[in-house]
């Protein structure tokens, strides 16, 4: 009797072979050497045409007398498969727990939790808007595991066609996806199936339109100061500073030296989990010192005067609470209404048909548009280096400086092309 372990068997196969024994034949060492796979693993194929395996697998009855039939998938190999089935194998069926669900909201609270301690306060706010309003829509109330993957293709496509930066919003999906099965909530990561789509749809907003000439900027804050004191001298600022909307927002008198007529910016108001909080600007460059003009100083001065309430912050509500994110957009809407008003009483008051009013309404830039048109101003009407507009504006890198340059000398050969016509020669 030869003993059942496959190597001491073959290796006596061949002792057999060699001294032409006549006990061992071929067929008997062909019966007993192929190793039998399990045939409850299967595979399969993704769209990509890679190769998964899965399996279901029979625990048997629990105490209870309910069979336990589970399935798992995803593998990337039949070794990878054949393992996770063999542990399965050995759990009790009363031990048996089942894959655990989560919504997709339930996930993002608890990745978001870990995610927004390793980043600066700005960028965890961009992941959360970017959630709320791209994800949460969508998928929120689903559970993890019964999302699929044609609806994440149909929803990244969709994406292409409403956002110009979509691949954030996506990649925040696969952070979760992975973080999923980190915690063993899925085995699958659909997401890593879609195929992101290449170019967004989107046209992408034209900023020559989003900047104002010096005329148009005079009018807007003529208009302004005829709402109230509070938002004239908030878009002075914007205008005179080119400083962004959180930096402007979280301003302190403190911050304004009006002995060295210079402004610190040294902090931003940003949002995180719906609560306003105060961080370190945007980059390393954008922390920086801006040159405090007299006119703007006097602007200053005579808004600190007409505050009902003394506080230490620049713009604050009754209560000294800083005000939200949300408010300069507000404020802006506030003064392309009065803006409107003013024209059509005008246009009542000379008998002047809604051509008129149509003609005289300002045309509406962002918020960011006033940083915009500061550089665009300083660049057009001084010979301001561009190494000094980027320390100016905080800008990263002197790319994005010269971005708007180039814009200028776009538009500066346009008007050149234009006059050149009309000298008719």
């Amino acid at each position: 009797m030869y003993p059942e372990n496959t190597k001491y068997f073959v290796d006596e196969c061949r002792l057999a072979s060699a001294f032409r024994l006549p006990y061992f034949s071929k067929m008997e060492v062909k019966i007993k050497m192929p190793k039998r796979k399990n045939t409850s693993i299967k595979e399969y194929a993704l769209k990509s045409g890679k190769k998964r395996f899965m399996f279901q697998i029979y625990l048997g009855y629990n105490s209870n007398g309910k069979p336990i039939i589970t399935r798992r998938r995803g593998f990337k190999s039949y070794a990878e498969a054949e393992a996770a089935y063999n542990k399965m194998s050995q759990i009790k069926a009363d031990d048996f727990v089942k894959q655990k669900q989560i919504k997709v909201n339930e996930l993002f609270e608890l990745w978001f939790k870990t995610y927004k301690e390793t980043v600066k306060p700005q960028s965890a706010s961009r992941v959360f808007v970017n959630y709320k309003h791209h994800i949460n829509p969508y998928f929120g109330n689903n559970y993890m595991d019964s999302i699929l993957v044609k609806d994440l293709q149909k929803w990244a496509d969709k994406l292409a066609t409403e956002l110009v930066n979509y691949r954030p919003v996506i990649s925040i999906m696969r952070s979760l996806y992975e973080y999923g099965m980190r915690l063993g909530y899925i085995s699958d990561n659909s997401i890593s199936r879609i195929i992101t789509p290449k170019k967004t749809t989107r046209k992408r907003r034209n900023v020559d339109d989003n900047v104002y000439s010096k005329e148009e900027l005079d009018t807007f804050l003529d208009v302004a100061k005829q709402v109230n004191q509070c938002i004239y001298t908030y878009f002075k600022l914007l205008a005179s500073t080119g400083m962004r909307k959180g930096e402007a927002l979280a301003l302190t008198w403190n911050d304004i030296d009006l002995v060295n007529n210079t402004i610190s910016v040294n902090k931003i108001l940003t949002s995180v989990d719906h609560k306003l909080i105060l961080s370190s600007p945007k980059t390393k460059n954008s922390k920086r010192s801006i040159p405090l003009s007299a006119n703007l100083k006097q602007v200053l001065l005579d808004y600190r005067k007409s505050e009902k309430i003394v506080s230490v912050k620049l713009f604050h509500r009754l209560n000294g609470n800083y005000w939200s994110l949300s408010q300069p957009g507000d404020w802006l809407r506030d003064v392309y209404a009065k803006d409107h008003a003013l024209n059509v009483k005008y246009a009542k008051e000379h008998k002047l048909d809604d051509s008129y009013v149509r003609a005289k309404d300002l045309r509406h830039i962002s918020i960011h548009g006033f940083r915009h048109t500061f550089a665009t101003l300083l660049i057009e009407n001084t010979n301001v280096k561009p190494k000094t507009v980027q320390m100016l504006l905080g800008h990263a890198n002197i790319k994005m400086t010269l971005d708007i340059y180039t814009h200028i000398n776009n538009k500066n050969k346009e008007d050149a092309i234009n006059s050149i016509s009309q000298l008719n020669i």
